[in-house]
């Protein structure tokens, strides 16, 4: 532990109740309370519209639209393509680890839980090969979910998750959403080189 370093107890708290979560009833059931909250999260959330694309991404450098206040400022890279430079979760993963040293045993099979095909998945276009950690499940349960709140010239707006990149540096990329969304691996892959979450947003239906 550095000297002198104030930890976030919040941050340190609510990584080891996933660890107790593992440990009480399972991966496959830790990692459906993590989606469920997010979820229940996003329905407190008031909708929005915005007139255009434009519109909506000039609202992200003012964290005015809901999907920028919990994740903070994502990257537009052309063609509703966004990039996301810092993982939200970072700070709780940099303090659990300050005290710990590592994350706890467990964490990867709630990844390969939500990785899985299910009825979630399908419905808000999430994991599929996508989640690189079980925050992943968090994070993009409650981004796709709060794209049901969005809505662009009174169209609905469908978030699909395409790839994310762990702090380590391994990719996991959603092949099933590259396909729907009408875009290719290889971009992908190298808006990963750079950001550490590359997501769609498809307004109505349309890719």
């Amino acid at each position: 532990m550095v000297e002198g370093k104030i930890l976030d107890i919040a941050h340190i708290s609510f990584l080891d109740m996933i660890k107790v979560l593992i440990a009480q009833s399972g991966a496959a059931n830790a990692k459906g309370v993590l989606i469920r909250n997010a979820l229940n999260a996003a329905n407190m959330i008031d909708e929005v519209e915005f007139d255009s694309l434009e519109e909506f991404i000039a609202s992200i450098e003012g964290a005015s639209n809901p999907i920028a206040q919990i994740e903070g400022r994502a990257t537009h890279l052309g063609d509703s393509l966004f990039g996301l430079k810092f993982c939200p979760f970072a700070p709780s993963i940099a303090n659990y680890r300050e005290v710990f040293g590592s994350l706890p045993d467990g964490y990867s099979d709630i990844t390969r839980e939500f990785n899985k095909p299910s009825m979630v998945t399908t419905r808000y276009r999430i994991g599929e090969g996508a989640g690189v950690s079980p925050f992943c499940a968090v994070h993009q349960s409650l981004r796709s979910a709060l794209g049901d709140k969005v809505k662009i010239g009174r169209k609905k707006v469908d978030i699909y998750q395409l790839g994310c990149r762990s702090g380590s540096g391994e990719k996991g990329i959603a092949s099933r959403w590259l396909n729907e969304a009408g875009i290719s691996r290889h971009t992908v892959e190298k808006a990963l080189d750079d950001y550490m979450c590359c997501y769609f947003i498809g307004v109505d239906g349309k890719r």
